[in-house]
């Protein structure tokens, strides 16, 4: 087969286990982001019944929350390993916060469930990352790949948290009106 069918080009010198790892979180953030476009799917649905009310503004702690992975994930790229930890899990101590700070009663709209699923779900993903990268901060690869997932972590994190906080009803009408 050709080289250019695979995710991973053909490189000189490169260890197979390294490229099968590349592949590999390739196909685990594609399953990733397949979860998140469908729950995504499941609250713009969700929107068009008559219980639904929009989520309050967002608490202040989300928007640290944006800037902690955000620095992660340029300190992953820069190899900083404990930085990139210490951020990471100053990240999961902010969505703790916001959660604690956040006046949206579980049970009390549809929206709020939403909000503690999709902010749980996407945390989970981060812990879920930085116990995988006490093993991988052994090598530059694997270091490599942590910075990646980082900022695939933070491209799903500004997605859901625009999902949640600036797609409205009216704005999903108006989408559904031109098609």
């Amino acid at each position: 087969m050709r080289s250019s069918l695979y995710l991973v080009p053909d490189q000189a010198g490169v260890d197979p286990g390294v490229a099968n790892r590349r592949t590999g979180l390739w196909v685990f953030m594609g399953v990733v982001a397949m979860l998140f476009f469908l729950f995504s799917c499941a609250y713009v649905m969700r929107m068009g019944l008559p219980d639904w009310r929009p989520l309050p503004r967002a608490p202040w702690q989300l928007w640290l929350s944006t800037a902690l992975l955000a620095a992660a994930g340029v300190a992953w790229r820069r190899a900083v390993v404990g930085w990139g930890c210490v951020l990471s899990l100053a990240f999961l101590a902010s969505q703790l916060w916001a959660w604690r700070a956040a006046d949206f009663a579980l049970d009390a709209n549809p929206a709020n469930s939403f909000f503690y699923l999709i902010t749980g779900l996407h945390a989970l993903h981060v812990a879920g990352g930085l116990m995988v990268a006490v093993g991988a901060r052994r090598s530059q690869a694997g270091i490599q790949l942590c910075a990646r997932y980082w900022h695939f972590m933070l491209a799903l994190w500004l997605a859901m948290f625009g999902l949640l906080f600036w797609v409205t009803p009216r704005f999903v009408q108006i989408v559904c009106d031109a098609f």
